[in-house]
């Protein structure tokens, strides 16, 4: 039974499946995202959504690990609203590091819808370079 934990991954999926599907892609163009998107009141009736501009260092199904600026504080387990490619979603903050310049970065995964995980998976897929495998690999596993 020990020789079956050591082989198998989370949710029971064989440890070799997931290190070829879940390695993080270095984003070449520093990918944006609006990063903790939500609605404040600037006046008695009126109200105006804010975020704070974002770049995706590294992304991968999962997750990615995002640079925000330090006025930005958040706790490990904070769940944060997101915006990618015009998409709204929620990511879980993992982890959190200082970064370069102010900056703070913040390992998360995406617990989110299936329309905001396909745009992950395509952003993923083009920087990997066959997308269609890619998915079609990841969903047979889930």
């Amino acid at each position: 039974m020990a020789e079956l934990r050591r082989t198998l991954g989370p949710m029971g999926i064989a440890a070799k499946h997931i290190d070829r599907l879940l390695p993080r892609h270095e984003s070449a163009d520093n990918a944006d995202l609006s990063w903790h998107v939500h609605t404040e009141r600037q006046g008695l009736f009126k109200k105006e959504e804010v975020s704070t501009p974002a770049t995706i260092q590294d992304i991968s199904l999962e997750g990615a690990l995002v640079e925000v600026q330090s006025t930005t504080t958040h706790e490990i387990g904070d769940k944060i609203a997101v915006r990618f490619r015009g998409l709204d979603g929620h990511a879980v903050i993992k982890h959190c590091r200082p970064g370069d310049d102010g900056t703070v970065l913040f390992g998360v995964n995406f617990q989110s819808d299936p329309t905001f995980k396909d745009a992950v998976n395509l952003a993923v897929g083009e920087l990997r370079g066959h997308s269609a495998e890619l998915t079609m690999a990841w969903h047979t596993q889930n």
